[in-house]
């Protein structure tokens, strides 16, 4: 990993960039085929495929706003409101969609990013994809509880085929 960015405006630039090209990997597999359940786990496995290639735009969105101060922070908060709106749609899926609490979507996204930014942050970019099961499960328990969350984590992969 290259390291922070030098100069505030370099930094505004590098998120914003890195910001749009999550975006794409995102709303592709948002707009597929099939249940919310399935684009939300395409959408994961692409988002952390994006991150293990690319650990400098990981960084810039995960650990690099928290250092940048105000304007950091906002760019932060951008990221975190667009990915929470992203998981809105669970809430009609789910059985109990209308009882999950306000913040619900903040926190998993919150959650995934802390543990993208660890990830990257400590060079060990490689475990990331290998988490995507557990994320999957981690994003989609709270929408159909941990039994189906881990079914459908499960059955991203079949057994015997590769992960992606």
């Amino acid at each position: 990993m290259e390291g922070r960015a030098q100069q505030p405006e370099n930094f505004a630039a590098a998120f914003e960039t890195a910001f749009g090209r999550l975006q794409v990997v995102l709303e592709t597999a948002c707009a597929g085929e099939g249940q919310w359940s399935e684009r939300a786990a395409e959408a994961i496995r692409g988002a952390l495929e994006f991150a293990a290639a690319e650990p400098d735009a990981a960084n810039v969105l995960t650990n690099e706003p928290l250092a940048e101060g105000v304007d950091g922070i906002q760019r932060y908060e951008r990221l975190m409101n667009y990915l929470a709106g992203l998981l809105e749609g669970g809430r009609a899926e789910s059985p109990h969609g209308d009882d999950l609490p306000p913040n619900t979507e903040r926190s998993i996204a919150g959650g995934v990013a802390t543990i993208v930014g660890n990830r990257v942050g400590r060079g060990r970019r490689e475990e990331i994809v290998e988490l995507t099961s557990e994320i999957v499960q981690f994003v989609l328990t709270p929408y159909f509880g941990t039994g189906e969350a881990r079914r459908i984590a499960s059955a991203d992969w079949p057994p015997g085929q590769p992960e992606r």
